[in-house]
């Protein structure tokens, strides 16, 4: 179940978050959900590996 979430998640920040930044490289509300985002990331590729 997590394994799918994470890739399902993979997917949503490769093609829908990802285009943003670049678009706004000095947006600071951008940079902060990216940053959200790779945390959540890490979080569920943590729990995954256990």
């Amino acid at each position: 179940m997590i394994k799918e979430k994470l890739a399902e998640f993979r997917r949503f920040i490769t093609g829908t978050v990802a285009p943003h930044p670049a678009a706004h490289p000095g947006d600071m509300w951008v940079r902060h959900i990216i940053a959200q985002l790779n945390s959540i990331e890490s979080t569920l590729d943590l729990v995954n590996s256990f």
